[in-house]
């Protein structure tokens, strides 16, 4: 019975992810804004998911795509649905940093003062440059494979709507 109800469960849950994401790519592809603007604002969602802001990535975001006259909206939900591999963009983070830089070690700053972030901080601290490094070596790039790939689709799509 356990059993069963286990992989009843990953059953769920593997199939509720390609769903959700599949959801998530028709309702982008659906916004009523310019393809050139979806692009920007989904590459730079993805783009913050890189970067080491945890707490704030999602109303600055929307700031900064509000600024840059990408879309609000798409850059907003990329960041919302990506939050759950943040994790595993942090480790390519630091892997792909310590790749350039080898084992540079970090700064030595000492926070002083408790606040909610003093723990995240002294983390990212403890990485040091080559975490900082590969954080935007790896938004830069992801911005520009992202727009690539989503102003492709995006006109394709135009392409066949026209015809």
């Amino acid at each position: 019975m356990f059993v069963e109800g286990v992989l009843y469960l990953k059953r769920k849950i593997t199939s509720w992810l390609p769903e959700g994401i599949c959801d998530y790519y028709k309702k982008v592809m659906e916004m009523p804004d310019s393809p050139k603007k979806i692009a920007r604002g989904v590459a730079l969602g993805l783009a913050f998911d890189f970067l080491p802001i945890p707490v704030i990535s999602i109303p600055l975001s929307y700031l900064v795509a509000r600024i840059t006259h990408c879309s609000p909206a798409a850059a907003v939900a990329t960041v919302v649905v990506f939050k759950l591999a943040v994790p595993i963009f942090y480790t390519l983070n630091f892997l792909s940093g310590r790749l350039l830089l080898g084992d540079l070690p970090g700064p030595d700053l000492v926070f002083s003062g408790d606040s909610l972030l003093t723990p995240f901080l002294n983390k990212i601290m403890e990485h040091g440059y080559p975490f900082l490094l590969g954080s935007l070596i790896n938004a830069t790039l992801i911005w520009f494979a992202v727009y690539t790939l989503l102003m492709f689709l995006l006109k394709r799509r135009s392409r066949r709507r026209s015809t």
